[in-house]
């Protein structure tokens, strides 16, 4: 099972790497498992320092309405998009 995290991309490299904010923090991760590329403001799924999927918008939606949801049952705060 994959733990992947929700992140959108703020600044593609032209290293094989780009710069994702997950809301509270940013991180460098590598688009080398993707084999596809990513613009600014793409929404991605990372996991272990690698983007693993580009989401389209709806997907990416869905995701942070899901999130939302779950973390509204945990009595946790939700970041906005």
């Amino acid at each position: 099972m994959c733990l992947g995290e929700l992140a959108e991309v703020v600044r593609v490299s032209a290293d094989d790497t780009v710069e994702v904010d997950y809301g509270a923090r940013r991180a460098t991760v590598s688009l080398l498992v993707l084999g596809e590329p990513v613009a600014v403001g793409d929404r991605v799924v990372v996991h272990a320092g690698f983007v693993l999927e580009r989401l389209t918008p709806e997907e990416a939606q869905e995701a942070i309405r899901i999130r939302a949801h779950v973390g509204a049952e945990d009595g946790a705060e939700e970041e906005s998009p």
